[in-house]
């Protein structure tokens, strides 16, 4: 857990945010509320090895969603995203809107999945549509 435990404090450095020992330890799930981050975690194993998923939030900011391995190997997952396209056209921006929710609710629906079930009042409102 050193690479990942490593990532993930040079992700937040600007901010001195580290990974709790207990939670590295034992590869429990948890959450790292600080300097205005609302950031969940949890573990995992697939083909490609051991890895750690995060989902960090703070209202300055655009969301991440990034898987972690051990190897090294860095991935940007799906976050909710805070703006949608718009139209002129009545009829398209229907659609827009219809499908700026569909995606923001299938988010929201793995990230609770994950076990990520704290939500901050901007992710709600993403979430929500």
């Amino acid at each position: 857990m050193d690479t990942i435990s490593q990532t993930f404090a040079k992700h937040f450095a600007s901010w001195d945010i580290t990974l709790p020992e207990e939670n590295l330890q034992s590869r429990s799930s948890g959450h790292v509320k600080e300097r205005g981050w609302l950031i969940q975690f949890c573990f995992g194993r697939d083909v490609d090895g051991e890895y750690m998923d995060y989902y960090a939030s703070h209202r300055m900011t655009s969301d991440r969603h990034m898987r972690l391995y051990e190897s090294g190997t860095k991935l940007r997952l799906d976050s909710l995203r805070g703006m949608r396209l718009t139209s002129e056209d009545p009829v398209e921006d229907k659609r827009l809107e219809e499908e700026f929710i569909k995606i923001n609710h299938g988010i929201a629906k793995e990230l609770v999945e994950k076990g990520f079930t704290l939500f901050t009042m901007n992710m709600t409102l993403k979430a929500a549509g």
